[in-house]
This record gives C-alpha cells, sequence and structure tokens, in this order.
C-alpha cells in the first residue's frame, strides 16, 4: 500500500536527489534546501498505481529508488509507454503548473520509493522564487521540444531506427563503461522497450538480435551493451536520410 512518511535524515537525501536532476541541479543550496524540507517519501510496491491519465494534480514527484512507468491507453486499449523514468527524474510537473488532469498514467516497476512534494508546498516556494519559474520554463520548453520529436520519428522512422535512437539515448542517460562498450544500467525488458516504440515484445526481440548479429550491441545479464556506438550513430543518420 502506498504510504508517506518524513524521516528525520530525509532532508538531506532530497536535497541530493533534487540537485542531481535536470529540473533543479542548478538552483542555489538555499533554494533546494526549501525545497527538500517540503518534501517527503512514498513508498509503492511493484505494480501500484501513483496516478491515472485524468487524476487531479496533487504535487510534484522525483524517483528516489526503483522505476516508474509513465504511460497512455489509446481508445482501443492499447498501452503506449512514454517514458521508464530511473532514480533522480522529476516528474508530474505539467498537471502542478496549469491544474489540469494527469495527462498520463504512472506506474511503479518493482519496489519503488519517491520524493513528493504537495502541489502547496510547491507553489508557496513557486511563487516567491523568480530562479525556480525560469528553471520550470525551460524545462517544459525541453519536454515540447521531446514531444514533438517522438512525433517526427514517429512519422519518419522505421523500427529499427526508432530502437537504434531508443538504445542511444539510454546509453546518454543511463550508460557506464563495460569491457565491450557502453552498458545501460538501467533493467529494461523486452516489453518494457516495446511499449515505448509501441510494438509488440516480439518485434523489439527480432530488431535486438539483428543488432547483435552484426557486432553493435549484446545481451548479459539482463542488460544492454552497446558494443559499437559509432556503427549505431551511422545506421540511424543513413535512416534518418532515407
Amino acid at each position: 500500500m502506498n504510504s508517506f512518511t518524513t524521516p528525520p535524515q530525509f532532508a538531506k537525501v532530497a536535497s541530493r536527489i533534487l540537485a542531481g536532476s535536470f529540473l533543479f541541479e542548478d538552483l542555489d543550496p538555499a533554494l533546494l534546501e526549501q525545497l527538500s524540507e517540503s518534501a517527503t517519501i512514498k513508498r509503492l510496491a511493484d505494480g501500484d498505481l501513483l496516478f491515472e491519465k485524468g487524476d487531479p494534480a496533487d504535487g510534484l514527484y522525483a524517483v528516489e529508488a526503483g522505476k516508474i512507468r509513465i504511460s497512455s491507453l489509446s481508445g482501443s486499449g492499447k498501452e503506449i509507454v512514454l517514458n521508464v523514468l530511473a532514480p533522480g527524474a522529476v516528474f508530474g510537473e505539467i498537471a502542478l503548473l496549469d491544474s489540469e488532469p494527469r495527462t498520463a498514467s504512472a506506474r511503479a516497476v518493482g519496489p519503488t520509493r519517491l520524493l513528493y512534494i504537495s502541489r502547496e508546498n510547491f507553489f508557496e516556494i513557486f511563487d516567491r522564487e523568480t530562479e525556480l519559474r525560469r528553471h520550470i520554463t525551460a524545462l517544459l520548453c525541453r519536454r515540447l521540444r521531446w514531444v514533438s520529436a517522438l512525433l517526427e520519428d514517429a512519422n519518419f522512422l522505421d523500427l529499427t531506427a526508432r530502437l537504434i535512437k531508443r538504445l542511444l539515448w539510454l546509453a546518454e542517460r543511463h550508460g557506464g563503461p563495460d569491457p565491450e562498450g557502453i552498458r545501460i544500467a538501467l533493467p529494461l525488458s523486452q516489453q518494457e522497450l516495446g511499449y515505448m516504440l509501441g510494438v509488440t515484445r516480439e518485434a523489439v526481440n527480432k530488431k535486438l538480435r539483428e543488432l547483435e548479429k552484426a557486432g553493435l550491441i549484446t545481451r548479459r545479464d539482463g542488460r544492454l551493451v552497446i558494443r559499437d556506438k559509432d556503427g549505431l550513430a551511422d545506421l540511424l543518420a543513413n535512416a534518418s536520410k532515407s
């Protein structure tokens, strides 16, 4: 069951997580402290629904541990995964800012801990801090660019190119050194990759096997390893020109 707790040492943990997020990483430490002191912890079990598309906005979230799957359902009931958020990701800001219903659903993937800042607490700080308002504006611009890129990819790129682009994106944000190349630390199943790309697990598996046979990637211990980043980038570039 979902629960909120605020242990005494939590403000330091919250400050570290918020400082590492792209939304708050450049904020003055004093402002980060204000945000951290207003945060609590929310715990979710595997599969727990955090909020559903259409729900009213209650606050801002950041992933401390575990993963959150952001998704939406089509009219026919098909689920499209828009993103899988790893520790450090901040989300829920769109509905928070415009007071409109949530634009997508959020569900825990594995045991998950979140930072939570209520709408009331957030706006108490937001209304008086120009620096925070500038950061939020920049975030919304980045999100708009990201959505535009997704629409372009869906219309102009085939599945292989979309998969390569997603793998390079994951390597950039969650990649670490590996003897064979770049290891994507974020555990993602083929089903989750399929959700992200709007295709079946079988279709993703087929394309991964092709990339693996070409020596561009490998799969080991439930993780993907990019063996030839430049080779993947070249394939993507050629696909984008066609």
